[in-house]
């Protein structure tokens, strides 16, 4: 018996032990999480220059194009580019910049923060395009167009929205998933390397 668990003992000792090499996790992961934050920060560069213009071409449409359903769907469509400014502005307090922060829980931060962003592209037909269309749609009755011409204008509208919506989809399973599941590895082996 005693011998049995000599036996046991020595072979256990002799059992390789796997190491992550963290720092190197951990360097490539903020490299990917660099690049990240620079394409957020254009993307919000860009959604930010487009609300402007949106809200005052649509907003001065408003005032100078006649026509009751005319106003309301510009008027719509105007507030449209201010809730955008305001939702990627929400959406960017959650971006960690606390970087004294332990490791772990500036992982856990950015995560979050990740899957906010994916979040928005996810949902991006109630806040992105869903306020627009229907802006255009009422814009588009409002005009005295014959029953084809209101149809083939919004057939176009909802063809350049479905477009965005593919793009979207496209972006969170190509990027914000696997960068996801990326920080998901890294928390779990730095947490399993502090233990």
């Amino acid at each position: 018996m005693e011998n049995e668990i000599d036996s046991i003992w020595l072979n256990r000792a002799k059992e390789e032990v796997v190491k992550i090499d963290t720092t190197k996790l951990l360097s490539e992961l903020d490299s990917q999480l660099k690049c990240f934050d620079r394409n957020i920060k254009k993307r919000n560069l860009r959604e930010y220059i487009a609300a402007i213009i949106v809200t005052l071409v649509f907003g001065t449409g408003a005032f100078l194009i006649p026509g009751l359903f005319s106003k309301i769907g510009l008027t719509i469509v105007a507030l449209y580019g201010i809730m955008v400014v305001m939702v990627l502005r929400n959406a960017n307090k959650y971006k960690p910049d606390n970087y004294s922060l332990p490791t772990s829980e500036y992982l856990v931060k950015h995560r979050e923060y990740l899957v906010k962003e994916r979040n928005l592209l996810k949902n991006v037909i109630f806040w992105y395009i869903l306020p627009p269309f229907v802006g255009c749609v009422i814009f588009i009755i409002g005009q005295n167009r014959t029953f084809p011409q209101m149809i083939i204008s919004i057939l176009i509208i909802f063809g350049i929205n479905a477009f965005i919506y593919m793009l979207n989809k496209y972006a969170v399973k190509k990027y914000f998933n696997p960068l996801v599941k990326k920080m998901d590895e890294a928390i779990n082996e730095f947490n399993s390397t502090e233990c």
